[in-house]
């Protein structure tokens, strides 16, 4: 048998078979078979220890009090969500700070810095086109896979990528190659890139 409590009564129960020293199955037990005797009149189960009317009274009045404590501690509010206010409060100006005018729909923004500016300046002089340096090397080192490709031109360090920190890779080298553009200049064959015969 199995018998399913509220959680705050299952700690009240935990709590008085503390203080009677046994195990909370056993007060339950003790609890059902006092039940039972003094339902069919007869006299208590013999070796069971029992607990007198005003022990039982006293229990139940103890475990009254427990519950009313424990439903006192789950009403009471917590300090975290009194701390912070709902978000629909929380004012727009906030944000901005005090003294701060709000910034029009058509002010003009600063100008801002090129991502690519730091890379502009290059020693050899003017920016080489991935393509050109796909075909580069591809006339240097004959037919390469797109991995190796990547890895030579990022080796002779004259290409850089005009919009992105991100290192070239394999997946950049195929997408120009097939490229409608420049996809006349190449032909694959056997997983390898190599130039189109002219």
């Amino acid at each position: 048998m199995s018998i399913r409590l509220d959680p705050r009564r299952l700690g009240s129960l935990k709590l008085l078979a503390a203080e009677a020293g046994i195990r909370p199955g056993e007060l339950v037990t003790r609890w059902v078979e006092e039940r039972l005797d003094a339902a069919r009149g007869g006299a208590p189960a013999p070796n069971l220890p029992t607990l007198g009317g005003d022990a039982l009274a006293s229990l139940a009045a103890r475990v009254d009090e427990l519950t009313r404590r424990l439903d006192q501690l789950t009403a009471m509010p917590t300090t975290s969500t009194d701390a912070a206010p709902p978000p629909s409060e929380a004012p727009a100006v906030a944000k901005r700070g005090p003294g701060r005018p709000r910034k029009s729909a058509n002010a003009a923004a600063p100008a801002r810095r090129p991502r690519t500016a730091a890379r502009k300046a290059k020693p050899g002089g003017a920016k080489v086109a991935l393509h050109d340096e796909i075909a580069a090397v591809i006339t240097e080192l004959g037919p390469q896979t797109a991995a190796e490709l990547a890895t030579a031109i990022v080796e002779r360090g004259r290409y850089q990528a005009p919009r992105t920190a991100k290192p070239l890779d394999a997946a950049t080298v195929n997408a120009r190659v097939s490229n409608p553009t420049y996809r006349a200049r190449f032909v694959r064959r056997e997983h390898r890139i190599g130039l189109a015969e002219a």
